[in-house]
């Protein structure tokens, strides 16, 4: 038997919404967003990411460029420095040290850019007119693996190092107060020289945009009777320094 609803509650039931499919809507409402924002998260991310990994390039070839400018500029300074000295130019050699700078010459270490190395450069080397440059005495022409100039910079680029030979006259006053020997000093002259080859070893340090020589090192490969233009050349023997400063007036601060 059939029984028919009155039309009033028929009517109330189309009127009502359906609960699963308000469910069903809402849920995938939700799925969607869901789907939305993890999409533009990572799309995002995947942009960061992009952006990061630009910008840790152009860093990097950028460094890379400064570490080759800085390369450039300690060959200059070293340039400069043989230079000065082949000149006789002491006072500017002294200016290219930093201020707590030292230098290592005939066992003795010289310390301190107005003290130590002034008193280097301006009394010990002017003195024998140390720091010309010759060519290699014959016989004795270093191997040609020696000859090669070598700097790097620490990836901060505030130090360096560098290794460059050199080839150069050495002059020492004569101490012997004999007649013949004051005589030599009344014409300029007194002074027993030799030549000296071997590697300069040098650290640096950079001030503001400026490189500064920290730490200089005559490492003698070869020393040799020698002067300009003769066709012969034989080993010497020369003392390293046996007393400090101020005992020696031009003598180094510490014995090595």
């Amino acid at each position: 038997m059939t029984i028919l609803k009155p039309i009033s509650e028929f009517k109330s039931s189309l009127m009502q919404p359906n609960a699963g499919r308000r469910s069903f809507i809402w849920k995938a409402g939700a799925a969607f967003s869901a789907l939305f924002a993890t999409t533009i998260m990572g799309t995002s991310k995947s942009r960061a990411d992009e952006t990061g990994t630009l910008n840790e390039q152009v860093n990097q070839l950028s460094n890379q460029l400064g570490i080759h400018e800085d390369t450039n500029a300690i060959r200059s300074l070293h340039q400069t420095y043989e230079s000065h000295l082949d000149r006789g130019m002491y006072e500017k050699v002294v200016n290219l040290f930093a201020d707590d700078g030292e230098v290592v010459f005939n066992g003795g270490i010289y310390t301190g850019k107005e003290k130590g190395i002034r008193r280097l450069y301006c009394d010990q080397f002017r003195s024998g007119f140390t720091g010309r440059k010759i060519e290699p005495a014959p016989g004795f022409q270093p191997d040609p693996a020696q000859h090669q100039d070598i700097v790097e910079v620490t990836l901060d680029r505030k130090s360096a190092t560098g290794q460059f030979p050199y080839s150069i006259q050495v002059g020492t006053p004569m101490a012997s107060n004999s007649s013949l020997v004051e005589m030599a000093r009344l014409q300029g002259e007194g002074i027993k020289k030799w030549w000296e080859g071997g590697i300069h070893e040098v650290s640096y340090v950079k001030e503001g945009d400026s490189w500064k020589i920290k730490r200089l090192e005559y490492r003698v490969i070869v020393k040799a009777n020698y002067a300009p233009g003769r066709s012969y050349a034989k080993p010497i023997d020369v003392p390293a320094f046996a007393e400090t400063y101020p005992a020696d007036p031009t003598g180094p601060d510490k014995l090595v």
